[in-house]
């Protein structure tokens, strides 16, 4: 991730973020996707039915709330290989057995999904690369424990609590 960051951004320069550039950083994206995919910001989405309806087999009355376990979904066997090991190549555009590795095409919903997904999702991600390109282009940064799992709380939404993390300059070679 770090290379890919320094072959659009070189180091020593100063960075001028364009839109043109931050979509060239595709591996920057996978790692986004795989780290959303692994510790959902969204936990649950409510959804109600206005009409009865007939879903998976069963009749529903009109006013029926569902409620989409996200992080179910995104660690679920039977989409994601290994769910709970952190690969980057599930998403990265140039692995060519992309298809294979992400499953249903709704078995990944950071964003929603459907006529309900998030309108700022796009803006959200070029934020998201924004805030990688600027943290890991000018620092190294280094998990304290590698072993210990971040502390999240979870409710509505997951909030990471703890990382403990040690953030250094980078140091560039001449």
């Amino acid at each position: 991730m770090i290379d890919e960051i320094d072959s659009i951004f070189p180091p020593n320069t100063p960075y001028n973020l364009k839109y043109v550039d931050l979509i060239k950083l595709e591996y920057c994206d996978a790692v986004i996707n795989e780290a959303s995919r692994i510790i959902s910001v969204v936990n649950d989405v409510p959804r109600y039915i206005p009409n009865s309806s007939e879903l998976a087999g069963y009749q529903w009355e009109a006013g029926t709330a569902f409620h989409m376990n996200i992080s179910g979904i995104h660690s679920n066997e039977n989409y994601w290989p290994n769910p709970e090991t952190f690969d980057p190549d599930r998403f990265y555009k140039k692995n060519v057995d992309m298809n294979n590795k992400v499953g249903h095409k709704f078995s990944f919903i950071p964003f929603g999904g459907g006529l309900r997904i998030c309108p700022g999702r796009k803006l959200a991600m070029i934020e998201l690369i924004s805030l990688v390109v600027e943290i890991f282009g000018k620092y190294d940064v280094e998990l304290i424990d590698m072993n210990a799992p971040p502390k999240v709380k979870s409710s509505a939404i997951t909030v990471c609590e703890e990382l403990p993390v040690r953030i250094r300059p980078r140091k560039y070679s001449l």
